[in-house]
């Protein structure tokens, strides 16, 4: 077997002596993708990264080094010189307690799959107009991550396979424009219904406007939305606010913080997830791992730095933000435990309500306190469980907190995958929620 990232005149993997305390993690990222914009030739793509990272302890600091092209002598050179600036760390780098010692082997997508999806889109997207900008694109990734420690007796591997799919459509009539877009993850190719059905139900609740008055109404906080809400709450529990004690939750582990309706979980077992494997980017076997249950607090989420200047044990969630990254306090995938309730039995539950499908500046300047605000750019007004028409103009306020603990009246029972992003450390898998009397308020309409 060719081995992987190797070149000229240079080892494979890293070689340890004895007295080394560190770990070298070589990545190779492999992803195909097709996609396909309306007035635009569609595109092909292929794609290929590789990259070598380094930590280590040295004189009792933590050192790091990143490089495309260097060897590992070189990187364990440059990681010992950058650990004069780095933090003093008691972290032990140790090899994993199952380790996979081959990498996971993985065909390519065909290419006949990637066309016959895209195209499939494109037909069933023919009733909407011609003004219409429909983008659709759908990626296979396969990432394999090689990691060596002092401790192992050769490398051990971690794979992260998986499809996304995205379908968006844009509208533009006047001063009226309309942004409608759906995306699924998962171990399998999607089926195209399954995006182009939410999206055209949407476009047909989009067809007339409605006027509101301001007030306080319920709204059902589409999966999307709901993600603007967890971000708060990841950042009153994860290492670096606990480590600047600036989180009002640092003393909170076993006591209420939310909803007894909500359970919040890291969840790195889902397949087809972005995270899903058996073990975390710092070697840790993983599991399922309740964050709020039932409304209390359980855990916090720490990698093995942040554990150690703490004086914790790490709770075996370090992952990297990217390839280019070095792992950081960060759950699997931020999980809500899923109501009884379809989107359509909720919104019959209640005489009127809104439903919030994306804000524009929905989040919160200020994570830890909570406080968010934003421009309604997908907002849909119900009656009586119809759906009576689109409300444009309008900025919703909410705190995520107060929103989690004493506004929150239903959870849905259908999740949906939300991406990670440069605001979300973590993907997502979540239902809609029913929130009570959240803030309202139009623009002069």
């Amino acid at each position: 077997m060719t081995p992987l990232f190797d070149e000229p005149r240079t080892s494979s993997f890293m070689t340890w002596s004895p007295q080394d305390n560190g770990e070298a993690v070589g990545i190779d990222l492999k992803t195909w993708a097709f996609s396909w914009q309306t007035g635009e030739t569609p595109r092909l793509q292929y794609g290929e990264q590789n990259v070598r990272q380094l930590r280590l302890i040295h004189q009792g600091k933590l050192g790091s080094a990143i490089s495309r092209s260097a060897s590992w002598e070189q990187l364990k050179t440059q990681a010992r010189e950058t650990s004069a600036f780095g933090p003093v760390s008691p972290v032990k780098f140790h090899g994993p307690s199952h380790p996979v010692t081959s990498p996971t082997k993985t065909d390519p997508p065909e290419l006949e799959t990637l066309l016959d999806w895209v195209g499939e889109v494109r037909r069933m997207l023919a009733f909407m107009p011609s003004t219409a900008r429909i983008r659709a694109s759908v990626r296979f990734s396969h990432q394999v991550a090689q990691r060596t420690t002092p401790s192992d007796n050769g490398a051990s591997y971690v794979t992260h396979q998986f499809w996304n799919a995205v379908v968006d459509t844009r509208n533009v009539q006047g001063t009226d424009f309309v942004e409608l877009a759906q995306l699924s993850l998962g171990g399998s190719c999607p089926t195209p219904i399954q995006l182009v059905d939410e999206i055209e139900t949407r476009w047909k609740w989009s067809k007339k406007i409605v006027n509101i008055p301001d007030g306080r109404y319920p709204i059902v906080f589409l999966p999307s939305v709901v993600m603007s809400l967890m971000v708060p709450v990841l950042a009153r529990i994860t290492g670096p606010n606990l480590i600047a004690r600036n989180s009002p939750w640092e003393n909170a582990i076993n006591e209420t913080v939310a909803s007894p309706l909500l359970t919040i979980s890291s969840d790195p077992t889902l397949v087809g997830g972005p995270r899903s494997a058996d073990e975390d980017d710092e070697g840790h076997p993983v599991f399922v791992q309740p964050l709020v249950e039932h409304g209390i607090l359980r855990s916090f989420v720490l990698d093995e730095l942040s554990a150690g200047e703490l004086g914790d044990s790490s709770t075996k969630m370090g992952y990297r933000p990217d390839i280019n990254q070095l792992p950081q306090c960060s759950p699997a995938s931020m999980v809500i435990a899923p109501g009884e309730h379809s989107l359509t039995q909720i919104i019959n539950m209640v005489p009127r309500c809104l439903i919030l499908g994306g804000w524009i500046g929905g989040r919160s300047t200020n994570p830890v306190r909570g406080d968010i605000a934003g421009n309604a750019s997908e907002l849909y007004y119900v009656e009586h469980g119809e759906v009576v028409g689109r409300v444009k103009n309008t900025v919703i306020s909410v705190n995520a907190f107060t929103a989690l603990k004493d506004q929150l009246a239903l959870i849905g029972r259908d999740q949906y995958w939300v991406p990670p992003s440069m605001l979300q450390a973590a993907p997502g898998y979540l239902p809609p929620i029913l929130l009570d009397s959240v803030d309202v308020a139009g623009k002069g309409q």
